[in-house]
């Protein structure tokens, strides 16, 4: 937080109000700085890349989040090497998915007519497959829109500990999480994990984000929005929340936000940003009041 003459001599309630209106400040900021990332080479490598993992059925995709839940983006051993680059470390286990197995087929019309006429498609059941996360992958470096928050941060042990005060769930600075996950909310085992090593802007930026789940989140499956949209919301949160304890995240969470709203129509996002106004106002509060007190 600011330590001016001026900002000590506000009220607590003028400074609550203060930090309120820097993180709308920073949201009203949001939305164009995803539409600049929209409109650089880098989005367009980034969606060029993008294009080349598979679409996968609901049954599919509720088979992976079973087996790793964590999985972010997934390709087949022989895909991992042939479009990208990486190989699948050895002693990684696969994460099974069901195959469609289609034949050719033509029916009595189809015999009847030209030689080349196209053969029909025909599913004849499915068999098991494999598909690997990029966590379990080493090699060429995919495509990223956003670099890490590589800030230091002004009385970064008291801020951490802010955050930590005011977090339902411990946090925890920890080695041992995946290649591509900087931390991570687990409802389920009741914890924060932060990675530890990151730069001290990061690792605040990645508290916030993960305290934004928790908030959030906090709720059976079929309760929440899509995985895509939470990531969305828990990362404008983060970047709101930042901006009022005077940290610019922009170039990180620009980037990252438009990477996960993707295919979100104007009306979703708008709804959205209510539900960030409303969470990064409940976080602020919270802060202030442990940082005040």
């Amino acid at each position: 937080m600011k330590t001016n003459k001026d900002y000590k001599d506000m009220t607590r309630q003028e400074r609550r109000e203060a930090a309120q209106a820097k993180a709308q400040a920073a949201l009203d900021r949001l939305g164009d700085g995803i539409r600049s990332v929209w409109d650089s080479e880098e989005w367009a490598k980034w969606l060029r890349t993008l294009a080349k993992f598979h679409d996968y059925s609901l049954n599919n995709t509720m088979l992976i989040a079973m087996q790793m839940p964590e999985a972010t983006r997934v390709a087949s051993y022989r895909s991992w090497k042939r479009d990208f680059g990486r190989h699948v470390r050895k002693g990684e286990r696969g994460i099974e998915i069901l195959v469609p197995m289609v034949v050719k087929s033509k029916n009595e019309e189809d015999e009847a007519t030209e030689e080349d006429t196209p053969k029909r498609k025909k599913l004849a059941g499915f068999r098991v497959g494999h598909v690997f996360d990029v966590s379990q992958t080493e090699g060429e470096p995919l495509p990223e829109i956003a670099s890490q928050v590589r800030a230091d941060v002004s009385d970064f042990d008291s801020l951490m500990g802010a955050i930590e005060a005011v977090s339902a769930y411990p946090i925890e600075v920890v080695d041992g999480l995946p290649p591509e996950t900087n931390g991570l909310f687990s409802r389920r085992m009741g914890y924060i994990a932060v990675r530890k090593g990151m730069p001290e802007g990061q690792t605040v930026k990645t508290a916030l984000h993960e305290l934004a789940h928790s908030v959030m989140h906090d709720a059976d499956a079929e309760e929440l929005p899509d995985r895509a949209m939470r990531e969305v919301q828990a990362e404008s949160v983060a970047y709101a929340v930042s901006a009022a304890l005077g940290l610019d995240t922009s170039d990180y969470s620009f980037g990252y936000v438009a990477s996960w709203a993707v295919g979100k129509t104007e009306e979703e996002m708008r709804q959205c940003m209510q539900a960030v106004r409303d969470a990064a106002k409940q976080i602020l509060d919270r802060l202030q009041l442990v940082m005040e007190a």
